[in-house]
């Protein structure tokens, strides 16, 4: 038997328990597909003045075969945010609070003023249209999705700034 001083295994034997290790790992297989079914676009935020609420807006697109359910959003730009619908009821405008956002699949859905949005309240920053905002939207699947929301005026106008945009 050989003995090896310090208890240093040879390159060799090292070189070894590797390459069994990658064999392993071969056989495996590639990892599973895990592309989202779900993809952003026109992702903007209504600022209003004051640290007003704002409001996103977003088209989500589910590509997928299965309906995908939307169930959060966050940003820490700010302190709370809730999915929300304009309804008139009886010629009142009213806003409903939601808990989740159902999305067929193979299909589209869009927060839109006077529709759904996502109610953004207590800023954590000075935000100011021509900023962006990171917002992490979470599915009921455990799945979440990264998405910038350009910050536009009250009309939903774009700003462009000459410097640099705070956030995201």
């Amino acid at each position: 038997m050989t003995r090896y001083p310090h208890n240093r295994a040879p390159a060799s034997v090292l070189l070894a328990g590797l390459l069994a290790c990658s064999a392993c790992l071969a056989t495996a297989g590639p990892p599973p597909d895990i592309t989202p079914s779900v993809t952003v676009s026109n992702a903007w935020i209504r600022w209003l003045p004051a640290a007003l609420p704002a409001a996103g807006y977003v088209t989500l697109r589910n590509s997928g075969d299965q309906p995908v359910t939307l169930v959060q959003a966050s940003t820490p730009d700010y302190g709370m945010t809730m999915f929300h619908a304009s309804r008139n009821q009886q010629g009142v405008e009213q806003m409903v609070p939601i808990d989740s956002v159902r999305v067929a699949p193979h299909s589209q859905l869009s927060f839109a003023p006077e529709g759904l949005h996502i109610m953004l309240m207590q800023p954590t920053r000075a935000i100011q249209p021509g900023d962006y905002v990171m917002l992490t939207l979470r599915f009921a699947d455990g799945q979440s999705l990264q998405a910038r929301f350009e910050v536009r005026g009250a009309d939903g106008s774009v700003v462009k700034r000459t410097t640099a945009p705070n956030g995201g």
